[in-house]
């Protein structure tokens, strides 16, 4: 059988718990969690990478943007959810919804090519 890991809509490319699919992206944001959070947030086009690695030590604003963060991945990817289901995997599994959003985005052919720069 032929796994695809490439959304098509509507569903993550991986579940909330398939941290394990990317080892190392599990890893890094295990013990760093605010380089996976600005890596998100750069390569979502929400802001750059450094104002995300500051904001994420910033209660409240953090979760704010991470919303953001989270939403514009969803809205590129055409995924089904919501702001509450958002907030509640952020609340929940934080760590688990970080990993998730980067396996979404190394999906992003855009993103995926090497050298490519976007504004």
């Amino acid at each position: 059988a032929v796994v695809s890991t490439q959304s098509t809509g509507g569903e993550w490319s991986h579940s909330i718990f398939g941290c394990f699919d990317d080892l190392g992206t599990c890893i890094i944001t295990y013990f760093i969690p605010c380089y996976t959070y600005a890596r998100n947030a750069q390569r979502s086009d929400t802001t750059n990478c450094l104002v995300a690695a500051i904001v994420f030590f910033v209660p409240f604003v953090n979760i704010f943007c991470w919303l953001k963060i989270r939403g514009n991945i969803r809205e590129k990817h055409h995924i089904d959810g919501s702001l509450i289901s958002d907030l509640m995997m952020i609340l929940c599994c934080g760590l688990c919804a970080l990993v998730q959003e980067a396996q979404q985005l190394d999906n992003d052919p855009m993103h995926a090519a090497a050298g490519v720069v976007r504004n």
